[in-house]
C-alpha cells in the first residue's frame, strides 16, 4: 500500500508542477517582461541542471524498480513538498510584477529562491523511487553546482539592479535556497 500510495503522491505532484508552470507562464508570456540575459555561469548552470536529472534517470536499473521502506517514505515526503513549494514560489509573484519588481513575500521570505528547492526535492524524490542509492550522490551534486552558479549570477543582477532593497532582502532572508545550510 505504501509503494501505490508514494507513486500515486509522486505522479501527482509533477501533474501539479506541471500545471502551475503552465498557468504561472501564462501572464508572463502575455506581458512579455524584459528577459534575464543569458550569461554563462546561467547556461553552464543550467545544463549542470539537466545534466542532474539525466544521470538520475540513468541510474535506474533494468529491472522492476524496488524502493524500500526509507525510499518510498522519502517521496511520500519530498514531492508534495517540493510541488507545494513550487506552487507558493509561483503565488508569491504578483500577477503585475514585472522586471522591475523585487519580490520578497511568500515563499521568498522563507528562502530567497524556492524554485531551486522545489526542483532538488523533486530531484531526490524520482532518485528514490528509482531505486538511485548511492548514485543519487552524483546528481544532487550536480544539481547543487549548477543551482549554486545559477544563483550567484541571478543574486549579483539583482544586487546591481535593487542595490539597498536586495540587500536588506538578504539580511533578511539569509538562505538562498538550502534552509539551515545556505
Amino acid at each position: 500500500m505504501l509503494k501505490i500510495t508514494a507513486y500515486c503522491v509522486y505522479l501527482a505532484a509533477w501533474v501539479v508542477f506541471a500545471i502551475a508552470a503552465v498557468v504561472g507562464a501564462l501572464p508572463r508570456l502575455r506581458r512579455q517582461a524584459s528577459a534575464t540575459t543569458i550569461t554563462a555561469p546561467v547556461l553552464i548552470g543550467s545544463l549542470l541542471q539537466v545534466l542532474a536529472a539525466f544521470a538520475v534517470t540513468r541510474s535506474m536499473g533494468s529491472g522492476p524498480l524496488r524502493p524500500g521502506t526509507f525510499e518510498l517514505a522519502g517521496a511520500l515526503v519530498l514531492a508534495p513538498l517540493g510541488a507545494t513549494l513550487f506552487v507558493c514560489a509561483l503565488r508569491s509573484v504578483p500577477r503585475d510584477a514585472g522586471g522591475d519588481t523585487l519580490v520578497t513575500g511568500g515563499a521568498y521570505a522563507w528562502v530567497r529562491n524556492p524554485i531551486y528547492l522545489a526542483f532538488l526535492a523533486m530531484l531526490v524524490a524520482t532518485g528514490l523511487l528509482i531505486s538511485s542509492g548511492i548514485r543519487l550522490i552524483l546528481p544532487v551534486l550536480l544539481y547543487l553546482a549548477g543551482s549554486e552558479l545559477r544563483i550567484a549570477s541571478e543574486e549579483a543582477e539583482l544586487a546591481k539592479k535593487f542595490p539597498d532593497a536586495y540587500a536588506i532582502y538578504r539580511g533578511r532572508t539569509r538562505w538562498r535556497y538550502l534552509p539551515g545550510l545556505r
